[in-house]
């Protein structure tokens, strides 16, 4: 059941672009919120991304891996609270708030295979 809390994106070289305007890399509408709960969000360069992922998917035992061109990933840490990690500069084609935009998704329920 906590693997099924456990939200997580694997955010690995997928669309061309991962801008803000991508409608098959953001939310659907009803999950491109802010997220109401406590949110604890760390923006760090992508190499440490790959390893605090791994390492808050093993925590939270969210069955994912890590990816060497990961840009970002999230967990549901408590019934009202997550946890967000994203690059601190631009990667990839995606800015911090991009990837922030899309682990809130996640964080608001959002499902990791990322459907409508």
């Amino acid at each position: 059941m906590r693997t099924a809390l456990a939200l997580c994106a694997l955010l690995i070289a997928g669309p061309a672009f991962a801008g803000i305007n991508d409608p098959t890399w953001n939310p659907p509408a009803r999950f491109d919120h802010s997220y109401s709960g406590k949110l604890t969000l760390r923006r760090l360069p992508q190499k440490q991304v790959v390893t605090e992922c791994a390492k808050l998917f093993a925590r939270y035992k969210v069955e994912a891996t890590a990816s060497l061109k990961q840009r970002g990933c999230s967990a549901i840490t408590s019934k009202t609270s997550c946890t967000v990690i994203t690059v601190d500069k631009p990667y990839a084609l995606a800015t911090p708030q991009a990837v922030l935009r899309h682990e809130l998704g996640h964080c608001n329920g959002w499902p990791a295979s990322h459907p409508d």
